[in-house]
């Protein structure tokens, strides 16, 4: 029946894939058959490349249906698609290893004469796949019973569709087969025949990438807001240094360790097409795939095509899209248009139907908006559809607020500010070695680290103090027990190690992940004995590192006993199964209770966070004595690492002026030095050859001369960054107005015309003029008020000249 005859009656349950009618199941949900998730969209996605649309009108309305007898086919599709990509693997393993290699027999002549018979070609054997053609009958060789048995290769799972004709047997098979000769047709035909691709699928893709970089123009590289070079971590933010750089490293090498990182299908490269030449006949192509067929063809390159390389093509010398020509000044705008108008890999959202080029962005576009329960705010009862109203609700209605005086602030900083000014604790500003009353806590830092070091202290008792405690021996660490500590917790519990830098990264692998459950499996599966000779394990030295580990579903592997805290394992552990422990050795191990969106904290378990790294700044902030103290600065620090950090980045004097010497603590220092003492000009303007002080002045003269910036869609003004033209549309032309004084109801766009209103409310006048008197309530009068007196003040000197 042709599709153009059905008639869709307005009835829901309609097959999307066979548009049958019936009660079928949702595409988008998740259901469990044998044991295992399916979720029918993604199935279809991943077998066939083909995502199923949305539609508000029809028979299911919004909902994709797939009927039962649809569902079966693609299972088996799904699974035979599994069952293909597996034998390949194992075919491609074996041939690598070289298990398909003939071998010479030598036999006596008797069987020499033997092997000049010829056994009829269909004689014996059982087909049991009978509707699959295996190619002409002629060009396949004999089966060798004795040589396969040989070789030794592990048989593979091929599922049995069919059943074997009628008439065969499997004991005539099995005669016939110790009846030929042992020589082999294939030894003949594959003589002069070319050997295949070795090696496995990263060697091969490794392969392919040293003969497309070292034969043509074109260049890869990386993106890290610069254009980065992807041998070597050197950053470029011009197109032709970073093309002169890239050149200049020469031939790549297939050990070479840019290429040894690329393991897997679903590493992206990407390459500057700018310029496709192959570089053995100088002759141009338009595109980096019909150079690849040059290469194979003319050149005889051993290039794989059968491996899949997820190359991104770029143009970057005039950053101009491949597809729609359209123009960019900046490398970001143009991976940006091309991820959302050119996709390569459409990932589709089953909620709201928007599609992505990757699944990264996919992923992090569920979690802000589609969350199962919307976003509940912490303080009050509301709920938010996503995310970002949230934040936006949280910014605008619940300001921090003061213990002491109950005054409310925008931001963390300005409440630890007025902590310090106006509510200084005296009791906790005092020299604990000389008795010292200091101002601030600062200060009190500042003095600390000079009172330890150069005991400038008035009391005798002081001075005896403060010598013991600088002639005390430190106590050297047991790094052999500290070791043995942390391997003994990892291998006799199921406490899962992690290191957290901005994501979950693995303590043996340091692979990172957005999720703990994600990061939990893997350890399991990959990492699941710890070794004392590994790296990670040596890389535990006491102060120094802190092994973070959790311990939200903890059990002695030993005897599966569910334990309720680390201490509680330590003594089930030395006290049943005679660990090799040490509790005299603390500070090795970090506990915490990883649950997903709960997270209590270990000092105050009623707070709980939903992220980690909000809980690592709230134990930073509330529970760290914060006792190693620069000797440059006094700032204080929580370990020795991030003091050494500080000391590297502030203190270290690396970055120094070539015109007059000076140092500088960073190279934003720096800079900002040689451009206001010595007018040195390091900002090329991208259309013309004019140069520039600052960025800031480059971007006001791409507006003012090129016409390039960001305009706003309303009154066509032009501003230098895309944050700034928001800001004006919400003010200017959206009129928002979503902060309100609590005492008047008036409200205001930010907490800065807040402020500037509560001045009214409190109605100090602070600042007073120097001449009359008289006072303002705003700093902003003043100065129009001192203006006043200059201008009259002027005339009056001038009358008195006349007179």
């Amino acid at each position: 029946m042709e599709f153009d005859e059905i008639v869709v009656k307005e009835s829901p349950g309609l097959c999307r894939c066979c548009l049958s009618e019936g009660c079928y199941k949702d595409m988008g949900t998740e259901y469990t058959w044998m044991n295992e998730n399916e979720v029918y969209a993604d199935m279809l996605l991943e077998c066939f490349d083909i995502g199923i649309s949305q539609h508000n009108e029809g028979p299911n309305g919004p909902n994709r249906l797939i009927c039962e007898v649809c569902i079966t086919r693609l299972r088996d599709a799904c699974n035979f698609k599994k069952q293909v990509l597996d034998s390949e693997k194992k075919f491609v393993d074996m041939v690598g290893r070289g298990e398909f290699r003939p071998k010479v027999l030598i036999y006596q002549s008797q069987m020499k004469s033997e092997a000049t018979e010829e056994m009829p070609g269909d004689e014996g054997e059982v087909e049991y796949l009978e509707d699959i053609d295996f190619g002409d009958p002629d060009d396949e060789p004999l089966k060798n019973e004795a040589s396969s048995s040989e070789i030794a290769v592990e048989s593979l799972p091929v599922a049995k569709r069919g059943r074997p004709r009628k008439g065969l047997k499997v004991e005539k098979k099995k005669a016939k087969h110790e009846e030929r000769p042992k020589t082999s047709k294939a030894l003949v035909k594959d003589e002069n025949a070319p050997a295949p691709y070795g090696g496995c699928a990263s060697e091969r893709r490794r392969k392919n990438l040293k003969i497309l970089f070292n034969n043509t123009s074109i260049l890869p590289f990386k993106w890290r807001c610069r254009f980065q070079c992807f041998y070597c971590p050197k950053n470029y933010s011009e197109y032709e240094e970073f093309k002169k750089h890239t050149k200049s490293h020469g031939p790549c090498s297939t050990k070479d360790y840019a290429l040894k990182i690329i393991k897997g299908s679903h590493v992206e490269i990407k390459i500057d097409v700018s310029e496709i030449t192959c570089e053995l006949c100088n002759e141009p192509f338009g595109d980096w795939l019909e150079i690849v067929d040059h290469l194979i063809m003319k050149h005889k390159m051993e290039y794989d095509k059968t491996v899949h390389i997820p190359i991104q093509a770029y143009r970057l010398a005039d950053m101009r899209c491949l597809f729609c020509e359209e123009s960019f000044t900046y490398f970001g705008y143009l991976i940006s248009h091309v991820n959302v108008a050119h996709p390569q890999n459409c990932y589709i959202c089953d909620d709201c139907g928007v599609t992505f080029n990757k699944k990264r962005d996919l992923a992090t576009h569920f979690r802000t908006y589609h969350r199962k329960g919307g976003y509940p705010c912490d303080q009050c009862p509301l709920i938010f559809e996503n995310f970002r109203s949230r934040r936006t609700h949280r910014n605008n209605v619940h300001y921090r607020k003061c213990s002491s005086c109950n005054h409310k602030f925008s931001t963390l900083g300005l409440l630890k500010k007025h902590i310090l000014t106006e509510h200084p604790d005296n009791g906790s500003l005092t020299c604990e070695y000389c008795a010292k009353l200091c101002q601030s806590l600062q200060g009190l830092r500042l003095h600390k680290s000079k009172c330890r070091v150069s005991i400038l202290c008035t009391t005798d008792e002081a001075i005896d103090s403060s010598l013991s405690i600088l002639n005390e021996p430190k106590k050297k660490q047991n790094i052999k027990q500290i070791r043995e500590n942390i391997h003994c917790i990892l291998n006799m519990s199921t406490a899962i190690p992690f290191k957290f830098f901005s994501k979950y990264s693995c303590f043996y692998c340091s692979k990172k992940f957005v999720e703990f459950e994600d990061l939990k499996d893997h350890t399991e599966t990959e990492h699941p004995v710890c070794d004392m000779k590994s790296k990670s394990i040596k890389k535990c030295r006491g102060e120094r590192i802190n092994v973070k580990i959790s311990i939200a579903s903890l059990h002695c592997k030993v005897c599966g006993l569910p334990l309720d805290d680390l201490n509680a394992l330590i003594d089930h552990l030395i006290s049943e199964h005679k660990a090799n422990y040490d509790k005299s050795v603390v500070g090795c191990l970090e506990p915490f209770r990883i649950v997903k969106d709960n997270i209590p904290c270990p000092h105050c378990p009623d707070r709980t966070f939903r992220y980690f790294g909000i809980l690592q700044r709230h134990m930073n902030t509330e529970h760290s004595n914060n006792n190693k103290i620069c000797d440059y600065c006094g700032r204080a620090f929580k370990n020795v690492a991030n003091l050494k950090v500080h000391i590297s980045y502030s203190h270290s004097g690396s970055a120094e002026c070539d015109i007059c010497g000076i140092k500088y603590k960073n190279q934003w220092c720096l800079a900002r030095h040689r451009a206001k003492s010595h007018d040195v000009k390091d900002y090329k303007c991208s259309k013309c050859p004019e140069l520039f002080r600052s960025q800031y002045d480059k971007q006001k003269h791409l507006i003012r001369v090129h016409d390039i910036g960001h305009k706003c869609e309303h009154c066509g003004k032009m501003f230098t960054r895309n944050s700034f033209m928001k800001d004006h549309i919400r003010r200017t032309h959206l009129k928002e107005k979503n902060v309100s004084c609590t005492l008047c109801s008036e409200k205001f766009f930010d907490n800065y015309l807040l402020r500037l209103h509560m001045v009214k409310h409190e109605g100090e006048r602070k600042f007073a003029c120097t001449v009359c008197g008289k006072a303002f309530l705003r700093k902003s009068n003043l100065h129009s008020h001192m203006e006043m007196h200059k201008k009259y003040g002027h005339a009056i000197g001038l009358l008195q000249d006349m007179i």
